[in-house]
């Protein structure tokens, strides 16, 4: 997913005043433009108050990421080729 797309879909979705769950398609080919691309997710969500909680990607194509990306949780999308990104936000993470 080109970088331009990847914002504007974080863009559209953030304004929302619950969990959010981003879905990407196109799950980048190799493991570097993976990681820059969980940066950026992290980011956005400190920028936007949404504290990302949780990834799901295919481990088989990455058999080399940890459990962990920092301290968020990664889980096995298993044969899916997506990947998401959950999102809390803080007004719903008492509930």
């Amino acid at each position: 997913m080109a970088p331009a797309t990847i914002e504007y879909d974080f863009d559209k979705s953030f304004p929302l005043a619950n969990n959010t769950v981003l879905t990407v398609t196109e799950v980048p080919d190799c493991e570097e433009a993976l990681l820059k691309l969980l940066e950026r997710a992290m980011l956005r969500g400190f920028d936007t108050h949404a504290r990302l909680t949780e990834i799901h990607l295919p481990m088989e194509r990455f058999p080399h990421m940890d459990s962990k990306f920092w301290h968020v949780p990664i889980e096995d999308c298993g044969k899916a080729q997506v990947l998401r990104f959950f999102f809390e936000h803080p007004d719903t993470e008492a509930q």
